[in-house]
C-alpha cells in the first residue's frame, strides 16, 4: 500500500499492518490509490536555512541551500528528531506536557 506522510509529506510503500513514515516517524498517513504517480517534486526546489528559523533565527540569516521539495519536508522532520535528541531524559516528560497541554489550548480542546 502506499502512504503520504501528513506530516513530511514523504511518500512510499509499506507492508506494515501499523504502518508509520521511515522519514519522520509519523503515525498520521494519508492512503494513496496504487495507481498513484506524485507531481515530480525533485524538479521543485526551496530554500532550506541550516540555522532554522525557528530556532532564534527570525530574519533567516546565514547559510540557505536550495534543495528539492521533498528533500526539504525529510529534514525538517528529521531536524525535530535531532532537536529530540538533545532533550536530556528527566526533561523529557516535562517537554511532552508542554507540547500536549500547548496544542491543546491551541485547538480549543480541553
Amino acid at each position: 500500500m502506499k502512504y503520504k506522510c501528513r506530516r513530511c509529506e514523504y511518500i512510499f510503500e509499506s507492508m506494515n499492518e501499523f504502518p508509520y513514515c521511515p522519514a519522520c516517524d509519523c503515525e498520521s498517513l494519508k492512503k494513496l490509490e496504487e495507481d498513484y504517480i506524485p507531481i515530480k517534486e525533485d524538479m521543485i526546489l526551496e530554500s532550506h536555512h541550516i540555522h532554522p528559523k525557528f530556532m532564534d533565527n527570525k530574519n533567516g540569516l546565514g547559510q540557505q541551500y536550495n534543495i528539492p521539495k521533498k528533500q526539504h519536508s525529510i529534514i525538517h522532520g528529521k531536524i525535530m528528531n535531532w532537536v529530540w535528541e538533545c532533550i536530556r531524559e528527566e526533561d523529557k516528560e516535562k517537554t511532552i506536557n508542554n507540547v500536549i497541554n500547548k496544542s491543546k489550548k491551541f485547538l480549543g480542546v480541553k
